[in-house]
């Protein structure tokens, strides 16, 4: 089902186009479509930068990217390179220059259009033209009502209920659609690189064998970020993730007792946090707050160890079990929603065939 994302491109423009004009993605660059500039993607650039000179009004964008992602199988590389154009005619109207280049190199066809953020006809900047107004008369919601319009005419499935936002490709949508988001894939991912892992170091080396990119800097508060490798290659401006992000269990210190309780062991002690007070209270009002305030702490505690009947040094040891099996599960049951679709989707092409 065609998706699209849009998005601006403010630095490394000449970079910008020559990942799109690759030629291990482009068959050899014939799939490459220009309007207005060169093939090239260093001569275009200069092309674009052309006109913005002569444009009016002082912008930090240079251009605009946006792409187009089809269901696997639906379209070949042809097709799509003329659907683009079409789109491209609608959206642009033949004011801003533009280099349109269609991608093979993934399970599914999808296209990336790069054009110049400053319109040939007047000057003005793309945000000025098209992004104005309310919500649907923006220019990304344009985008995507457009690429509807033209899917439908070439007879390609489209979103029906599309969510409101700037767009995602065809993977992140799909994703969502199953219950899996990329989040809760790279969170099953890591699971499986905990369980795999003699200690963090490990962990670290055996990240990119799961596909898996990792950047960890213990001398920063945020010290470990994440990526699965497939978004990476299906959006190359794809940020990392704080390991926060995807929660408590994600952090480095959780990912080491995880690992050491997967081989029979604790790294680490739990302490219990004391305040010690050096200085005598000005007055019995301040220590009766005081007072107050441990006597609830302490009745908090003793709530929570009578539940689940743990130990006080034992607790966060427990916490981080019952968390690994409540994983375990979701893991289990992903692995199942998967197969599952598999499962039918074999069984409904069977039944086409026949």
């Amino acid at each position: 089902m065609a998706t699209t994302k849009l998005f601006a491109i403010k630095t490394t423009e000449v970079k910008a186009l020559a990942y799109i004009a690759n030629p291990e993605k482009t068959d050899g660059g014939r799939l490459i479509f220009t309007y207005g500039c060169s093939s090239d993607p260093a001569q275009a650039s200069r092309d674009f930068e052309a006109v913005r000179a002569g444009g009016t009004g002082l912008n930090t964008v240079l251009s605009q990217h946006f792409i187009q992602s089809f269901k696997p199988g639906e379209i070949t590389p042809e097709r799509a390179l003329e659907v683009g154009k079409e789109l491209c005619e609608k959206f642009l109207k033949g004011e801003y220059q533009y280099f349109l280049a269609v991608h093979t190199d993934t399970d599914h066809t999808h296209l990336h259009v790069i054009f110049n953020n400053v319109s040939r006809a007047n000057g003005r900047t793309f945000e000025t033209n098209m992004n104005q107004g309310k919500v649907k008369e923006r220019a990304w919601k344009k985008l995507i009502d457009l690429s509807d319009e033209v899917c439908r005419r070439h007879h390609l499935s489209v979103i029906d209920h599309p969510e409101r936002t700037k767009g995602k490709s065809y993977w992140e949508w799909d994703m969502n659609r199953q219950g899996l988001s990329w989040k809760a894939k790279l969170k099953y991912t890591i699971d499986q690189v905990v369980k795999a892992s003699e200690d963090f170091d490990d962990f670290l080396r055996k990240c990119a064998e799961y596909g898996v990119i990792v950047e960890y800097n213990p001398d920063h508060k945020i010290d470990l970020k994440f990526m699965l490798a497939e978004q990476k290659e299906r959006n190359p401006r794809a940020k990392m993730t704080r390991a926060r992000t995807l929660g408590w269990y994600y952090e480095t210190r959780q990912i080491k007792d995880r690992i050491a309780q997967y081989h029979g062991v604790m790294i680490y002690t739990p302490r219990t946090k004391v305040r010690v007070i050096t200085k005598k209270p000005p007055n019995k009002f301040v220590q009766d707050a005081i007072d107050r305030g441990n006597m609830k702490l302490a009745s908090i505690a003793k709530n929570v160890i009578a539940e689940y009947g743990a130990p006080p040094d034992q607790i966060r040891q427990a916490a981080i079990s019952e968390y690994a099996h409540s994983r375990g599960l979701l893991s289990e049951l992903m692995v199942l929603s998967i197969s599952l679709d598999t499962f039918y989707s074999n069984k409904n092409y069977a039944t086409r065939k026949i």
